[in-house]
């Protein structure tokens, strides 16, 4: 459905949040790679998606690559387990490192390129040398960060079953004469909790069909799947790979709302109808992630 309302209107109404009076507006809004974007936008047509999160979710973060032979199989059995637990677990994929390296010679069949430059920031600074592996939460399992599949659903599990301390809203609107989102997230800690915290926000795209390894006749061609489909492969940054303080210093009081709104311009490369937006909350010090949220981008 197109939306087309007066101006005046359309304003008041993309600057409020559904979910909350907002208590805390900590910028009104930030740019990022603005390019011609106007600061004031006034094409009136644009789609909306959102989502409101108040129970805890937890963040799978898929360190991959199309040269990894094993992947494949991780992939499928963590996107099944996100299915079973009604999607409480969100997935992006990080391709980076030897694995994911695109083939440069002119037809070859592992030459697309699904790195990304946050992607790679966080395969080098988390040390992960090995595919398929994983961060979940950011949080250490048998005294470890990286955690292999076999304890996916164990670690997940377990990062579910701790109490919800923090409410989490995510919306955005895209503009397609502008290829453009206006993107909100508004926070409120339901628990006081003691450190800094920041907010990231990225950008992943789902469903690229493109050739990837797999040593699993059992679940698809083997030892070339050539339509492969990847999934949620992370893209962009759009506030930074490690986000931003989501107050002034990072400290957080209980019950207050802590908002950020973004403009961002989608790479015309990508099929903006499989993109998401997928938002996290996260313990400076500790790195733990304390809440994430998903949502797609609507294109009609």
């Amino acid at each position: 459905m197109k939306y087309r309302i007066p101006f005046i209107f359309f304003i008041s109404a993309l600057f409020s949040f559904s979910w909350f009076a907002c208590d805390k507006i900590d910028s009104p809004l930030i740019e990022k790679d603005k390019q011609d974007i106007p600061v004031n936008i006034t094409d009136t047509v644009y789609f909306v998606d959102s989502v409101n999160v108040t129970e805890k979710q937890v963040l799978l973060e898929d360190f991959t690559g199309h040269l990894c032979v094993n992947c494949p199989e991780a992939a499928i059995m963590a996107h099944e387990l996100a299915a079973s637990l009604d999607h409480k677990l969100i997935i992006y994929s990080v391709h980076a490192g030897y694995y994911a390296a695109p083939d440069p010679n002119p037809g070859a069949m592992y030459a697309a390129d699904l790195t990304s430059a946050p992607g790679v920031e966080l395969y080098n600074d988390f040390q992960v040398f090995v595919n398929p592996n994983a961060l979940i939460d950011r949080v250490k399992f048998g005294g470890a960060i990286q955690i292999n599949p076999d304890n996916w659903q164990t670690a997940v599990t377990e990062e579910l079953d701790k109490p919800n301390v923090a409410n989490l809203s995510l919306k955005n609107a895209y503009y397609p004469n502008l290829n453009t989102l206006r993107i909100q997230v508004a926070t409120e800690f339901t628990s006081q909790l003691s450190g800094q915290f920041k907010l990231c926000v990225f950008v992943a795209e789902d469903s690229i069909v493109a050739p990837q390894k797999n040593n699993n006749p059992a679940i698809g061609p083997s030892p070339d799947w050539v339509d492969y489909v990847h999934r949620n492969v992370l893209r962009a940054a759009i506030n930074t790979t490690y986000g931003e303080y989501i107050s002034d210093e990072g400290f957080i009081i209980v019950n207050e709302i802590y908002a950020k709104e973004y403009l961002f311009q989608m790479n015309p490369d990508w099929v903006t109808r499989h993109c998401n937006i997928i938002a996290f909350i996260y313990n400076q010090e500790s790195k733990e992630i304390v809440q994430v949220a998903e949502c797609g981008v609507k294109t009609e």
